[in-house]
């Protein structure tokens, strides 16, 4: 699925979205290779972790601080994170141990 960035009628750059609810537990592995093979350079997570005593989304990210999540050959770091009254920004490092590695959003 793709978006215009810009509306002007002279642009050709065009964003891409990939929509997806939070990965289950058993699911996280495939959630990361789907951001690997898909290029995503950008996460947002719309739902809270959780209501109340209800889990709304599984945690499928380490807190910034903890030790890196390794899921089959991709490892997920948190490099850095920021709480603002209304949102956490957090930045990750995905490394594949077969290529390289990706800044994420």
């Amino acid at each position: 699925m793709t978006l215009p960035v810009d509306q002007s009628p002279s642009s050709d750059v065009v964003g891409r979205y990939i929509g997806s609810q939070g990965p289950l537990p058993n699911t996280v592995a495939d959630f990361w290779q789907m951001v690997w093979e898909q290029q995503v350079h950008l996460l947002l997570m719309l739902t809270a972790e959780s209501e109340g005593r209800r889990v709304k989304c599984h945690r499928y990210w380490p807190s910034c601080g903890e030790k890196s999540v390794c899921h089959r050959h991709l490892t997920v770091s948190c490099t850095g994170e920021e709480q603002t009254s209304s949102a956490t920004v957090r930045n990750f490092q995905l490394t594949n141990a077969a290529v390289s590695y990706r800044d994420i959003l």
